[in-house]
């Protein structure tokens, strides 16, 4: 994108109805769309291999990087993805932190497995509620910069991004407060491992499931 390519995304106010349904409407004609979480903006469309490397393109990362599926409820995560391996563990954590800021890392027959959350923000929850399908997702910064947790910061990540024919809308939830990172952990494994340690706490995880690992 040029400097001024922000002026060509849509810019939606995420707070209202019509905002939720006009983002849905972008990802279902094949868009991308920026949207808040509980920690930072992202960026997400349709769940394909193509979108996915538009993104990692944009962002100037590898291809090859994974992404994370936020998906509206445990239910619809389980219906798109019925690959998925759902043990006790997996769902004891969703029942004690989600919808929140733990991302799980499930079996899904490849080696890396398959991160996925259903996230706490309320104006990402009306997109995937209204939407109804998973949204594969990232950070918007691109590698190596800052998150972006205010309208102003997503605003100057989108004035420098490269040309992209693919339409973006950027859901505006306003000012996103500091928060720590989703925690991350991989029930890839026995023990179930903590990859990252961030909002929920490794002794909460260890109350829900007990044996868990950290590194």
């Amino acid at each position: 994108m040029s400097d001024d390519r922000a002026a060509d995304v849509r810019h939606l106010d995420g707070t209202t109805a019509e905002g939720s349904a006009e983002a849905a409407n972008v990802l279902e004609a094949g868009g991308l769309v920026v949207h808040p979480t509980s920690t930072v903006y992202g960026i997400g469309g349709a769940a394909t291999a193509a979108l996915d490397a538009e993104i990692a393109r944009l962002k100037g990362r590898s291809p090859d990087t994974p992404f994370i599926r936020l998906a509206p409820s445990v239910d619809a995560l389980r219906a798109e993805c019925p690959h998925l391996e759902w043990d006790d563990r997996a769902r004891r954590l969703a029942a004690g932190f989600w919808p929140g800021s733990l991302t799980l890392v499930l079996p899904d027959g490849t080696a890396r497995g398959l991160a996925v959350r259903v996230d706490a923000h309320r104006v990402v929850a009306a997109l995937l509620a209204r939407w109804g399908r998973l949204l594969s997702s990232t950070s918007l910064n691109p590698h190596g910069a800052p998150p972006c947790r205010t309208p102003e910061s997503v605003l100057a990540v989108l004035g420098g991004l490269p040309s992209t024919e693919v339409p973006i809308a950027f859901l505006d939830a306003g000012p996103l407060p500091a928060a720590p990172p989703s925690t991350v952990v991989t029930l890839l494994e026995r023990p179930a491992r903590v990859l990252r340690e961030g909002a929920v706490s490794l002794e909460a995880v260890r109350e829900c499931i007990e044996e868990v690992d950290v590194g």
